[in-house]
């Protein structure tokens, strides 16, 4: 069953994992709006030029090393917002004042929080958090894969349900963006969200397994960044909801 899709799959999801890894720990937040667009912008269309060139060899590697390192410098900001929420929270509340899961935190607080309050006092129990979220996606990783691997369940069948709920879950990210700036509907997103890409990762390693013998560049990158995606963004959910737990 481990065969050179098998290889190249879980050697390119290796390393995107580890580029993305280091570019997220030097950026640690956009400079300008600017700059985050153009993130943004050129992750998009790198994504899109990993799919056209999917098959041709070794371009479609520095293609998807490049994608990889513009996710991780997304993702640096990201981790960042959580980790200072996060402190704010253990700093109001050690001073008697409790944020619920989801609740707003005033400009006041964040004022006070900025100009009194030493930002690494909790940045162990930060530490602390991202491990517990590394630690659960891993889980869900190694479970999802023995899951498939091991039974004989065809997970197939998932797969337009998950393209539905992927859809709905992008239209409830872009609605909160935009129009309802909820802490709670983030919050009830990222749970939804989680139990979305523990899904994906059933359906994306149950299609490594139908593909066992396939000796193409194409299909090892298509779900190589599948399974990546799946897990990145895994992360990020269960990072926002262990950020907001007490």
């Amino acid at each position: 069953m481990f065969d050179i899709l098998f290889a190249r799959t879980f050697f390119i999801v290796g390393g995107m994992l580890i580029i993305t890894a280091i570019t997220a720990r030097i950026n640690k937040a956009f400079e300008t709006a600017k700059e985050m667009w153009i993130t943004i912008i050129g992750t998009f269309a790198f994504l899109f030029a990993i799919i056209f060139f999917a098959d041709i060899y070794p371009l479609n590697l520095l293609l998807v090393a490049i994608f990889s390192a513009l996710i991780g410098w997304q993702i640096g900001p990201t981790i960042e917002h959580f980790g200072k929420r996060f402190k704010l929270r253990k700093y109001l509340k050690n001073r008697g004042v409790v944020i619920k899961k989801g609740q707003e935190i005033t400009d006041e607080q964040k004022k006070e929080f900025e100009q009194s309050f030493d930002t690494n006092q909790y940045h162990q129990e930060w530490h602390n958090v991202v491990f517990q979220a590394l630690f659960a996606t891993a889980l869900a990783v190694f479970s999802t894969a023995g899951i498939v691997f091991l039974t004989s369940i065809d997970f197939g069948f998932l797969g337009g349900f998950l393209l539905i709920s992927l859809i709905m879950l992008i239209v409830m990210g872009l609605l909160n963006i935009f129009f309802f700036h909820s802490k709670i509907f983030s919050l009830v997103r990222a749970y939804i969200g989680a139990v979305i890409f523990i899904l994906y990762l059933l359906f994306d390693f149950n299609r490594l397994e139908k593909m066992t013998g396939d000796k193409t560049w194409g299909v090892a990158i298509d779900i190589a960044v599948n399974i990546y995606l799946d897990i990145i963004n895994l992360f990020l959910d269960l990072l926002e909801i262990l950020a907001e737990s007490d």
